[in-house]
């Protein structure tokens, strides 16, 4: 008999979205659509289990404006008969206030099963499933969300009349099909977090057929051993940097270590990064043409301007963008592009003139900065030297 489960965590529902300006309300709006999207794609797909893996709620002031919203949307899934697991996220931990919000919500939702702090075993016995779950209490504790587990699972899943599994599964089963339901981030070399952090061993040592973490906004499988592992994601575009999110994970499961997940896209807006090195893409006009070719009103795109340029390639990043912004949902163009050496190189300039002067002033003011501070030295060479000479195209 296999199980068809709906992952999806990080909905963040209330999240301002301040940084995305007058764009900020549609955005917040939009997350609650695509959450409704998830759950009529779970009705439809009549999974046997929607899974909910933290921070459905952004904070927990978010949760009780917002609760009303998700009551009704999780009241659809109970009237199709799909019952619902969650656990409460570092952004709307059951420590911090929204205890009695998550109460409400089971108590309106009959069908919808909300983990405490400690782990807990939920069995579906007409599903031949058991669901192992744990709230964040506090989102500052650095303590792993699957401590424990390896002893912990196997009791809570387990019956003592069962037959011994395989190695790296719980000693004893009451059910042939066990999933893990967490929030925190997996340990890896190039991500550094001070908060429930989970360790490959501790994945491993879970013992379970699939593993439904929240707490990253992008699709990941971070399967380990046995044991399949993934980040479903945010449904919904939560950062701009954030390029692999959107999407819900759909996973079936026929047996003990046999889990198939599948993503799917559920989100309308979608983040995506490109770099172009203005050095050979063809000067100012070029590089509107590259950015342009993936306009698209629902795409967050952040461009990285890269390369050492000559003041006829230079770009106006600020011009840029806002010549561009209107074709996208959000456009953020990022100057990390520098002039060439010789371009500031004063010799090239006579002192006895008002270019030679400033170039030589701003010479001194280049040499004298790093980082964002050099660039903006160097944009206002680029700049003052184009109105200089009169070549106002290099505004691009």
């Amino acid at each position: 008999m296999s199980v068809r489960l709906l992952h999806t965590s990080d909905v963040h529902l209330g999240a301002t979205f301040k940084v995305l300006g007058d764009r900020g309300g549609d955005q917040r709006r939009q997350l609650q659509r695509t959450f409704a999207n998830v759950v009529g794609l779970s009705i439809q797909e009549r999974v046997d289990v929607v899974l909910i893996a933290g921070d459905l709620f952004d904070s927990v002031a978010a949760a009780r404006l917002q609760a009303p919203f998700a009551t009704e949307q999780l009241g659809r899934l109970g009237d199709a008969g799909i019952p619902v697991c969650a656990i409460a996220g570092n952004h709307d931990p059951l420590g911090a206030g929204s205890a009695t919000i998550w109460q409400g919500l089971a108590t309106r939702c009959p069908h919808l099963v909300v983990f405490g702090p400690a782990p807990e075993a939920r069995v579906f016995p007409e599903r031949d499933l058991t669901v192992i779950g744990r709230s964040v209490q506090d989102r500052l504790s650095p303590d792993s969300p699957l401590a424990g587990l390896s002893g912990a699972g196997s009791a809570l899943a387990g019956d003592a009349g069962a037959p011994p599994s395989p190695p790296g599964r719980p000693a004893s089963r009451r059910t042939r099909h066990v999933v893990g339901l967490f929030h925190g981030s997996v340990q890896r070399p190039d991500f550094e977090t001070k908060f429930g952090l989970i360790t490959p061993e501790e994945i491993v040592g879970s013992g379970v057929d699939y593993l439904a973490l929240g707490d990253w906004h992008s699709t990941q499988n971070v399967s380990t051993g046995a044991v399949s592992a993934w980040y479903s994601g945010a449904p919904e575009m939560i950062g701009v940097d954030e390029t692999d999110s959107g999407n819900v994970c759909l996973v079936t499961l026929r047996g003990p270590g046999q889990a198939e997940v599948v993503p799917r896209r559920v989100g309308r807006r979608r983040a995506a990064a490109m770099t172009v090195d203005v050095a050979t893409a063809g000067g100012p006009d070029a590089v509107a043409r590259m950015i342009r070719e993936r306009a698209d009103g629902d795409l967050a795109l952040v461009v990285t301007l890269a390369g050492f340029v000559g003041l006829a390639d230079h770009v106006m990043a600020d011009r840029l963008r806002e010549d561009l912004a209107p074709e996208f949902f959000r456009l953020e163009i990022r100057d990390e592009s520098h002039l060439r050496p010789e371009v500031v190189d004063p010799a090239q300039y006579s002192a006895n003139t008002v270019l030679g002067r400033f170039v030589r002033q701003m010479h001194d003011q280049i040499n004298g900065r790093e980082g964002e501070d050099r660039a903006v030295a160097e944009e206002a060479l680029a700049y003052g030297v184009a109105l200089l000479e009169g070549k106002t195209e290099i505004l691009g």
